[in-house]
Parts: C-alpha cells; sequence; structure tokens
C-alpha cells in the first residue's frame, strides 16, 4: 500500500546534492545530505530512513525545514551548528553552587549531585542530564 505522494519543489539538482553530499566531512551533515539526494532521486522516505539511520519523522522534520528555507536551513540545524540545546533547568548562580560542591568532593556519585539538587532547588534530573551538565561546566570552566 502506497502513501501520498511526495512533493517538493527542489531548489537543487541531482548533480548539486551529488557534489555537495561527497564534499561534506561532517557526519551529521553528510547524513542529511544523502537523506536530501536519495529523496531528489525520488526514493521513498522509508528506504531513506533506513539507509540514513534514522526515524520516519525525523526526514518529514528535515522536508519541512527544506519546504520552508532551503538546504542551508537543515544543514544548519545540525548538532554543533549554532544548536542553542535546552536551557539549563538550574540558574547560574545554582549551576555555581552545585560546582562548587563537586569540586570539593562532597558528591562521590552523579547520583549525589542528583538527589541534591532535587533537596536543594526542587530540581530533577536523570544521571544523564546532571553528568552531562557537570561534564560541559567542568570543561567550560576549563577554558
Amino acid at each position: 500500500m502506497r502513501g501520498r505522494p511526495l512533493i517538493i519543489e527542489w531548489r537543487e539538482s541531482v548533480e548539486e546534492l551529488q557534489s555537495r553530499y561527497v564534499a561534506e566531512r561532517n557526519g551529521h551533515r553528510r547524513a542529511r545530505l544523502n537523506a536530501m539526494l536519495m529523496l531528489r532521486k525520488e526514493q521513498p522516505i522509508s528506504e531513506v530512513c533506513h539507509a540514513v539511520g534514522v526515524d520516519y519523522r525525523t526526514i518529514q522534520r528535515w522536508l519541512s525545514w527544506y519546504r520552508q528555507s532551503g538546504l542551508d536551513a537543515v544543514l544548519d540545524r545540525t548538532p554543533g551548528h549554532a544548536a542553542p540545546g535546552r536551557p539549563s533547568h538550574l540558574s547560574k548562580e545554582q549551576i555555581e553552587e552545585l560546582l562548587a560542591k563537586a569540586n570539593t568532593g562532597d558528591f562521590r556519585t552523579v547520583w549525589d549531585a542528583v538527589h541534591w539538587t532535587h533537596d536543594k532547588f526542587g530540581v530533577d534530573y536523570t544521571y544523564t542530564g546532571m553528568h552531562a551538565l557537570l561534564n560541559r561546566n567542568q570543561r567550560n570552566r576549563q577554558l
């Protein structure tokens, strides 16, 4: 059973997409260029998702960005390319207090920091979120 036909007003030719794909060195951007190239060659979204390794909905989102603003909008939204990420649940002052406790050795584990943050500020973090927060802010302090 087939879905609706994919209708896109392409601004680039297959050759242009191919040359950009070959020249691109960033993995995230390269995957998106590959997806756009495959779609430009009229391959179904389901095949493109499988080949690129992303969810069907992700391809749809990329196509939405393409329709609105073109290929550069799709490529500029990759991680690390001016993507702001989520704002912190803690204020700068709270982060400083957390880091001060971490630097004095008050936390033996990341879970200790998670529990302390919940008790002190009423903010819930996952293990992964707290780990990322601590690592990111430690790196920023070293720069």
